[in-house]
């Protein structure tokens, strides 16, 4: 995928949405409700990667008692999705730039209640499935951040990327549910929310995949799949 070309104005243009924006949010960890103005008993949800914002923003407008952060790592569209939530003044969607190897960082223990991981990189063709989001190194740094029965949600346009997420969850201990691979003739899909990707990719004719993961509690850790050598927890696209 190209590379957004850097928005003019960049920092007076964030400047101007920092009831969004957290340049620290580091700082927030274990209280963003309190710091983003929510009543303590809220609902958090997280979303990783939320591009231009559509999905972030739809979310927001139709869940208002929901306190709701989502995750950009590329400025220049953290910046248009900001301007997305200042514009319809929403007041539960904020920001972090950043990407999901801060998550620890930025969220504690227990603190999230739902992830959402919306067309993420399937990094199918580089053959790295260690760098995908919903490989096990990462479902095991999401259980550190979600309250217990925390639940994830996954879509996708990628079969490889479905089957093996199928698979991480499973071995992680993660329980599955609402799975399906054409989203858009299923029963969910009259709740669904589209992104811009999923639009796109509809239009295409392309099914879209989706998963629910449900946090459960793990009692051994999971096995290293053949041929896996690194340790670390692998970086995002």
């Amino acid at each position: 995928m190209a590379r957004m070309r850097k928005k003019k104005n960049l920092i007076p243009r964030t400047e101007a949405c920092a009831d969004h924006y957290f340049e620290d949010p580091a700082g927030n960890r274990g209280k963003w409700r309190e710091a983003c103005g929510m009543p303590a008993d809220c609902p958090l949800y997280v979303e990783i990667g939320c591009g231009k914002g559509l999905f972030s923003e739809n979310m927001a407008r139709r869940n208002p008692d929901v306190c709701y952060v989502a995750i950009e790592r590329e400025p220049s569209c953290c910046l248009l999705a900001m301007e997305r939530a200042k514009n319809a003044k929403l007041r539960n969607l904020f920001f972090i730039r950043g990407d999901a190897q801060g998550l620890l960082e930025y969220f504690g223990p227990s603190e999230v209640d739902r992830i959402f991981i919306n067309f993420c990189d399937p990094w199918t063709r580089q053959n790295k499935p260690k760098r995908r989001l919903t490989y096990r190194a990462f479902l095991d740094m999401y259980r550190q951040v979600m309250v217990p029965g925390g639940q994830i949600h996954m879509k996708t346009d990628n079969d490889p990327l479905f089957d093996f997420t199928l698979e991480e969850m499973e071995a992680s201990g993660w329980e599955t549910t609402c799975v399906t691979r054409d989203l858009h003739h299923s029963q969910w899909d009259g709740e669904n929310i589209r992104t811009e990707f999923e639009t796109k990719y509809a239009e295409q004719g392309i099914p879209i995949k989706r998963v629910v993961g449900i946090m459960r509690e793990r009692t051994e850790k999971p096995e290293e799949p053949a041929g896996g050598s690194e340790t670390d927890v692998p970086e995002e696209n």
